[in-house]
């Protein structure tokens, strides 16, 4: 074995995963975690090129809800670390599902055929029964209303590549829609779990779910805080208080829930002004968005600005999701 394979098998040893799901962002300890920024910071170099680490192995993709990027990205890691990739985008259509075949007999048998599976399903319960029928390790991929750990991950990860920390950040998990916000419930669970001060954003009638925030809590010294129905106004001046703004948009597809959650949005509305007035006052703001988003969600000038971490997030995936597939397969 290379000096080089030598130094990321013990990357890999570190993270301890091997062999194990992916459910929550709370299936790491924190020091896991960090191994896994540490592996995903060493596999930044194939972002763009190839490592032949897993050519052997097999990832499965089973995709029950519509996805561009975690999907992609998924596929995308895999490939560059030399494995193999089989891909269900509409299984609802083009699988056994469709003819009424249960969720844990498509993942028995999809799981002999693969290494290791990430499903995205829009029901959480049926997506679980799924993961616990499956014969080889699961990653979600987002699931229901409940957690889209992975893209926590990768948000999380952004950050700590960005500031080089996350312990005593500011940040602000915003949307008017905290019942259905997935990502926004992994994302305050993973940034609490580290040290950040965390403040969740939403209307009062649409606050996180109670068993979210007692899971979030039940890790301890965390320091958790809600704020409730802003109107633009309040909320600008509260974002001067932050570091990071996080937006978990919204899963509805096109119509009318869409355009209502646009609307609602309007309220939590991140002014450019409102970054560009604290730049000059040496307080740097960043803003970021779990993507897709509608017009009018945000103020589209962040986009070619310091303050966008959205976008840098999407290489960034890359490198991460390579770090965890490689972590829970082995070397």
């Amino acid at each position: 074995m290379s000096e080089y394979m030598r130094s990321m098998k013990g990357l890999v040893d570190a993270v301890d995963h091997v062999g194990k799901d992916f459910i929550s962002i709370t299936d790491m300890s924190t020091d896991q975690l960090y191994s896994l920024f540490e592996l995903g910071k060493n596999l930044e170099l194939f972002n763009r090129s190839k490592i032949d680490l897993l050519s052997d192995k097999m990832l499965a993709l089973m995709f029950f809800q519509p996805s561009t990027r975690t999907r992609m990205s998924f596929q995308t890691a895999m490939e560059r670390l030399g494995g193999h990739v089989i891909v269900e985008a509409n299984p609802k259509v083009t699988s056994s599902v469709a003819k009424e075949e249960s969720i844990e007999d498509t993942m028995r048998c999809i799981s002999q055929y693969a290494n290791l599976m990430v499903i995205r399903h829009y029901d959480a319960d049926e997506a679980r029964r799924g993961a616990e029928a499956a014969e080889c390790p699961v990653i979600n991929g987002g699931w229901g209303h409940w957690e889209h750990p992975t893209q926590a991950l990768l948000d999380l990860y952004t950050m700590w590549r960005r500031f080089g920390r996350i312990e005593g950040l500011n940040v602000a998990v915003v949307s008017p829609d905290m019942i259905e916000a997935r990502t926004g419930h992994s994302m305050a669970a993973g940034l609490a779990r580290f040290g950040a001060n965390v403040t969740i954003c939403s209307d009062s009638d649409r606050r996180t779910p109670a068993d979210v925030r007692e899971r979030i809590l039940s890790h301890g010294n965390v320091n958790l805080k809600e704020e409730f129905d802003f109107e633009q106004d309040t909320f600008n001046e509260f974002i001067r208080t932050q570091d990071l703004i996080y937006l978990p948009g919204c899963s509805a597809p096109a119509g009318a829930k869409a355009d209502e959650f646009k609307t609602l949005m309007d309220r939590y509305l991140v002014r450019y002004e409102t970054l560009e007035e604290e730049a000059a006052k040496g307080h740097q703001i960043y803003v970021t968005h779990t993507l897709p988003r509608r017009a009018g969600e945000m103020d589209l000038r962040i986009d070619n600005t310091p303050h966008q971490l959205y976008f840098r997030a999407i290489l960034q995936s890359v490198s991460i999701r390579m770090a965890l597939v490689t972590a829970i397969l082995g070397l």
